[in-house]
């Protein structure tokens, strides 16, 4: 069903939040050419949450404890879903949600040090029988729905008139303080560079939490913040326990047509207003031999992660070390693809390699035990992915970087960044400030 192109979602997201457990995958950044499309939904059919490790499913008659661990509980949801009508286009509808980190705790060797201080689940999944579809190319908006399925008619009428819906007024976000001092933090650094120097791992991705108070509406926040920090796998996620709002640049995995794709980051430069000084801070990024050493160790860890659901010999390196510009900072980007061994679906390709290496370190359990040992708080949703999964066997999510959880009045943020053995801990503190700045306020 073809509509009006809407070109901001948000008025229309607004709308929608009463349905329950809307979803935004939002392509905001329109100067990165990954900022194609727009996937908006809510009212699920049935809702997939995790907590503690454990799977809880919830057709309408209230949650049902599953015997499955989270991610193979998504996977049999997935394997549920009909055929989409449309084979094109990024999504057809199906499944939505967001995997957080603290989902991937089960590769860690002791169990975990810190109890989370907030509500919000390790997984929410939902199965949207209908969505909005936009892509920013083309300026089409299009309505998709599952065979079998109806959008409900009064949200068609809405849809008819999406681009005429008034603005969402956005609120001013609260200054947001680090709960780890600078001096902290140098401790954790140098406790990693130990670990490095002593042949433990390679690199560890290590995260410091901002918070603060806030009476703002989740939605009004993330208004407020999509004009300071576009991005092109960005999203916002709304539940009864809090809201989600995601500013990434990065994607984790897409599959499409049995092809699998992940582009991590690694290899951070803020920008600058001067064009000079800003093409010398891109050069300066590219040439930087720890830079490139920190992106390469990462590549080699996700060839591995790719390499245990791909088809042997197929996983390939086509880009590395592609600087890419974004609103706030340049980064480094590598591409690395395979092939799907056969029997493998996308849900399995996806827990596979989760979570992302980019935010973890290498080797993976290793970086994710010092993870556990040193950061001060659990991370949540920070480091995850949002994904969306539909039964024509496309996959597509995001590392969950540039992200905040909105939840019981707080608003939390989390930065970090990837520790090699010649980082320096100051340069690592002002990286982090560079990254999260336009988000914190106060960092």
């Amino acid at each position: 069903m073809q509509l009006p192109y809407v070109e901001d979602p948000l008025p229309l997201l607004a709308r929608l939040r009463s349905l329950g457990h809307p979803v935004l995958l939002h392509g905001a950044d329109r100067s990165h050419p990954a900022s194609r499309h727009d996937v908006l939904a809510a009212g699920p059919e049935a809702v997939l949450t995790a907590r503690s490790g454990r799977a809880f499913l919830d057709r309408g008659a209230g949650p049902e404890a599953l015997a499955e661990a989270p991610l193979a509980a998504l996977a049999t949801l997935h394997g549920e879903l009909p055929v989409p009508t449309r084979r094109d286009g990024p999504f057809g509808g199906g499944l939505l949600g967001l995997a957080g980190y603290d989902l991937g705790r089960g590769l860690l060797r002791a169990p975990p040090r810190l109890a989370p201080d907030h509500a919000f689940p390790e997984l929410v999944a939902g199965v949207y029988p209908w969505a909005l579809v936009t892509d920013h190319r083309l300026r089409r908006s299009e309505l998709v729905v599952l065979p079998g399925r109806d959008c409900p008619a009064e949200v068609r009428a809405l849809l008819r008139r999406a681009d005429r819906l008034p603005p969402v007024r956005p609120a001013a976000p609260p200054a947001l303080q680090p709960e780890t001092s600078r001096a902290a933090h140098r401790r954790a650094c140098e406790r990693v560079l130990a670990y490095l120097h002593a042949g433990d791992c390679y690199q560890v991705n290590l995260a410091v939490r901002f918070a603060g108070h806030t009476r703002a509406d989740a939605l009004a926040l993330y208004a407020a913040l999509l004009a300071r920090q576009p991005a092109p796998f960005g999203g916002f996620l709304e539940t009864p326990d809090g809201a989600v709002l995601s500013f990434s640049p990065e994607r984790f995995l897409r599959v499409a047509d049995g092809r699998v794709e992940t582009r991590p980051i690694k290899g951070t430069r803020a920008r600058d207003a001067d064009p000079l000084r800003d093409r010398a801070a891109r050069a300066a990024l590219l040439a930087s031999p720890k830079d490139r050493a920190e992106n390469l160790m990462i590549v080699d860890l996700l060839r591995n992660d790719l390499g245990r659901s791909c088809r042997p010999g197929s996983v390939r390196v086509p880009a590395l070390f592609r600087p890419e510009r974004f609103r706030a900072v340049h980064h480094l980007v590598s591409v690395v693809r395979g092939e799907l061994a056969p029997g493998v679906g996308p849900v399995e390709a996806f827990a596979a390699a989760f979570p992302g290496g980019s935010v973890t370190g290498a080797p993976k359990v290793r970086a994710m035990d010092v993870i556990e040992e040193l950061e001060d708080a659990r991370r949540g949703p920070y480091c995850g992915s949002l994904l969306l999964a539909d039964g024509a066997g496309r996959l597509d999510s995001s590392i969950t970087i540039r992200t905040l959880l909105h939840t019981d009045g707080r608003l939390l943020c989390w930065g970090g960044g990837g520790i090699v053995a010649d980082s320096d801990p100051d340069a690592e503190w002002e990286e982090i400030r560079h990254k999260v700045g336009s988000l914190v306020c106060g960092a």
